[in-house]
């Protein structure tokens, strides 16, 4: 039971004879010396005939609860309404006092009313409380306004009381609601951002625990560790761990199997009552020094699959704490921390197998470069030895012998080729500088530099070529392989190169077109694998790695590439690249 006050409210005076009169400064209480002029103020307060029938007729035209109060804070006048409130006939409280009429409201009601006759001030104040016409507390909104005799004094106080139980528990409810959704979008966006497991569970064990009113709550799941062994973690909430470190897991006993095989939700009133309760040795019940538990309520946990991931379980030593609108809340954030558990599952797998990937990069990395390092060196002796033949013999060797010695060194050279470009594709893409700012026309120009163009060949480079945040070599690498391969593959002496770019927003479209001999369609996918060719190697030397490289590099950089092409007219080769790319530092990727 309490007072608040919640606004100031100035009135006017309220006399008996409905005339205003000067507010003076309150005169101190009278005593039992004064009974005179007391019960003069008491005729005032009930007025005249004419007053009282006017002032009757006001009080029981209203729904609100009126009275009039005099200075021994007796009741002079009330209405219907306010007898209803009260709990008592309205004959009852006339010459009574209030603290005799209403003693379980105590001071909730007696400060105010004290404080209006001292003061003489008008103000409004809730008051919470029971009275005989309820059980249960109920709340007001009362006015208090001095009332004043013709010579300014206060001679009592006057009282408009207004129920606002229904308004307050709607105020309550919702704010209750409020504070719920704003732990539920809390808990929702911390869920959805967590991929670390356990500090996952530990956030959702946190806030149901807050969310149903529990006393403490815990999160039993199961997990399958990297070697396929499967065991059972727990987190808890509410309490301190220890409490629960010295008892062994849950098992699947007649209370906990629903919870563990994903049957359902589990909600008790007193969970000592329920007939699965103690059916299972060798405890029979809860162990000796566990937290009391009587209201009891129990929520699986499921993946997207519909496998059970776990559950969440929660006690109170109380009975019946959990209501429907607790278990309805604990459901939902159980459905949101199955989507993130599986979010957290997936990005665990995810980090094993890209540490998994670099380990296994790492080891081809040494392989490629055993591997060529230990081929190079007999391949340089092969081609040694035949010189050393070819030498030796002088002119015994006749002209088709000394044919093979060449084409078994030029076969040599492929091979050294081949190696490199093994090479190269093993490390396309993974190699990673720090983006840079580059300026794609001098890029090309560079690129040119580097290539030997034949005498009646020509290269366009389109007008408007943009400056990208890239990392530079490997553009380079692309813009080389493709325009090479362009020069290579024309097969006539006018070949005609034309390098372009498109603004694609957050990607640019780069194209190199050629006019030779083309590509049937039936070849457009194949051009793209490691070692393909669509010309012999003996009349065009090539190791078929060139494109495979240009896709890789293209690919691990978030573009595509691909060939636009008809037999006889000539090729296109596209590709798209990021206008701005992130900077992941350097190494081996």
């Amino acid at each position: 039971m309490h007072s608040q006050q919640t606004r100031r409210e100035p009135a006017e005076p309220v006399s008996p004879s409905l005339e205003p009169a000067a507010a003076e400064p309150a005169p101190v209480r009278r005593t039992g010396a004064e009974d005179a002029p007391l019960d003069q103020e008491r005729d005032a307060l009930r007025g005249s005939p004419a007053d009282c029938a006017l002032i009757d007729a006001f009080f029981q035209a209203t729904t609100a609860g009126l009275g009039v109060i005099d200075r021994d804070l007796r009741v002079v006048r009330l209405n219907q309404a306010l007898a209803d409130i009260n709990g008592i006939p309205l004959e009852a409280h006339l010459g009574r006092t209030l603290p005799e009429l209403l003693p379980e409201m105590g001071d909730a009601i007696v400060a105010p009313l004290r404080r209006a006759l001292e003061t003489g001030e008008a103000f409004t104040a809730e008051v919470t409380g029971k009275t005989r016409a309820s059980d249960q507390p109920r709340s007001w909104l009362v006015n208090y306004a001095p009332v004043r005799a013709r010579d300014g004094h206060v001679i009592g106080v006057g009282t408009v009381v207004l129920d606002i139980t229904e308004r307050k528990q709607t105020e309550d409810r919702l704010q209750e609601e409020g504070e719920t959704l704003e732990l539920l979008n809390r808990a929702g966006k911390q869920l959805a951002a967590e991929l670390d497991l356990e500090k996952l569970v530990q956030a959702v064990t946190d806030a149901a625990t807050r969310l149903s009113g529990a006393q403490f709550g815990a999160f039993f799941y199961n997990v399958t560790s990297a070697e396929g062994k499967s065991y059972t973690l727990y987190t808890i909430s509410g309490v301190p761990r220890e409490h629960f470190s010295g008892f062994p897991m849950p098992r699947n006993t007649d209370v906990f199997a629903p919870t563990f095989n994903g049957e359902g939700v589990v909600r008790l009133d007193d969970v000592t009552q329920d007939p699965r309760y103690g059916n299972n040795p060798p405890y029979n019940g809860m162990p000796r020094g566990h937290l009391p538990v009587v209201s009891y309520l129990a929520v699986p946990v499921v993946s997207r699959s519909g496998s059970v991931i776990g559950g969440l379980f929660f006690g109170h030593s109380a009975r019946g704490v959990f209501t429907e609108r607790a278990e309805r809340l604990v459901v939902g954030l159980a459905a949101q921390a199955g989507i993130a558990m599986d979010n957290a599952h997936l990005f665990r797998r995810a980090q094993e197998l890209i540490q998994a990937l670099e380990r296994s990069n790492k080891e081809l990395d040494r392989f490629a470069y055993v591997a060529s390092h230990d081929l190079k060196a007999p391949l340089r002796a092969i081609a040694n030895l035949s010189q050393w033949i070819e030498d030796d013999l002088v002119d015994k060797a006749s002209p088709e012998t000394r044919q093979h010695m060449e084409l078994l060194r030029s076969r040599v050279v492929r091979f050294e080729a081949l190696i490199d470009g093994i090479l190269r594709y093993s490390r396309a893409g993974r190699v990673r500088d720090r983006p840079e700012s580059v300026d794609v026309r001098k890029l090309l120009d560079d690129v040119l530099a580097l290539l030997t163009v034949p005498e009646g060949a020509s290269i366009e480079i389109a007008a408007g070529m943009p400056a990208l945040l890239a990392e530079r070599v490997p553009l380079e690498q692309v813009f080389l392989n493709l325009i090479g391969n362009a020069l290579k593959y024309a097969d006539r002496p006018d070949a005609r190169v034309e390098v372009r770019g498109r603004d694609l927003g957050e990607l640019w479209e780069f194209s190199v077109k050629d006019n030779g001999p083309g590509i049937a369609p039936q070849y457009h996918q194949k051009v793209w694998e490691i070692f393909q060719t669509l010309n012999p190697r003996d009349n065009i030397e090539g190791t078929g790695i060139g494109l495979s490289i240009v896709q890789k590099i293209v690919l691990s950089k978030g573009g595509r590439a691909w060939v636009e092409s008809e037999k006889g007219a000539g090729a296109t080769f596209f590709f798209t690249w990021p206008r701005s790319e992130p900077d992941t530092g350097s190494g081996v990727r």
